[in-house]
């Protein structure tokens, strides 16, 4: 965990004094497990992908003003040379990475916390865990899947997904689209799509299955749930 202790230290510019004023004391810690659905598991992300303290970006909001600052160190150096709080509620934000951003090795880490920044110069504690924020996908083919279908590509929001990576597939939550590809022993192509939703700091699976039994049909399930059955309109013996 990274942890960082800022004090904001009250001043003011108005007539109204330091009365109107006050400081916001930040405790960070940053947390970079992500739970592996339907499981009580927790998958800690390589450290290559975990922000350092200065990776981070600064955001205070508040009495109608925002204010940024690309890095850490630009946002204590803001704050060591007098950066005015005025008494009202203030949201501090904190986060690494491009927010919306989609891809291998993508994540995104947020934390924000809400205070009210008191008179008089006293101080408020903001206590801010940033945590991964967006999603990591991956996909899964059983035996009998490859097996009849000798040839498969996936699509996840467009993103081409490949098994070979050792990288991670980081996406936005809420819903997505996937789509498979798949080709016949015969060479015909089958395609398979829908939509799924996603949970931040979560680990999603999607399976695919070919399940024999009885009719041929293809099983694609999600965190290890069915959630779509597609009979196939062919038989597994087809020579056509």
């Amino acid at each position: 965990a990274v942890a960082l202790a800022v004090v904001a230290t009250a001043c003011h510019t108005s007539e109204g004094g330091d009365v109107q004023f006050g400081k916001i004391a930040i405790n960070a810690t940053t947390r970079a497990d992500v739970t592996e659905a339907n499981t009580t598991g927790k998958t800690v992300l390589d450290e290559s992908l975990v922000p350092s303290d200065n990776d981070l970006k600064g955001e205070v909001s508040g009495n109608g003003t925002t204010q940024t600052w690309a890095t850490y160190s630009e946002f204590e150096q803001a704050l060591n040379e007098g950066l005015t709080f005025p008494s009202a509620p203030h949201t501090i934000t904190l986060s690494y990475g491009e927010k919306g951003g989609e891809g291998w090795s993508k994540p995104y880490f947020e934390g924000s916390k809400t205070v009210e920044v008191p008179m008089y110069g006293l101080s408020v504690n903001a206590d801010i865990v940033v945590g991964v924020a967006n999603s990591i996908v991956s996909v899964e083919t059983s035996e009998q899947f490859d097996g009849y279908f000798p040839k498969s590509s996936f699509k996840i929001n467009g993103v081409d997904w490949d098994a070979s990576k050792k990288e991670l597939l980081f996406m936005n939550t809420g819903e997505i689209t996937f789509t498979c590809e798949a080709i016949r022993p015969t060479g015909k192509p089958t395609t398979f799509e829908g939509r799924l939703l996603l949970k931040a700091a979560t680990h999603h699976k999607i399976v695919f299955d070919l399940s024999t039994a009885g009719k041929a049909v293809v099983n694609i399930t999600f965190d290890d749930e069915i959630v779509e059955t597609i009979e196939l309109e062919f038989e597994l013996n087809e020579k056509a």
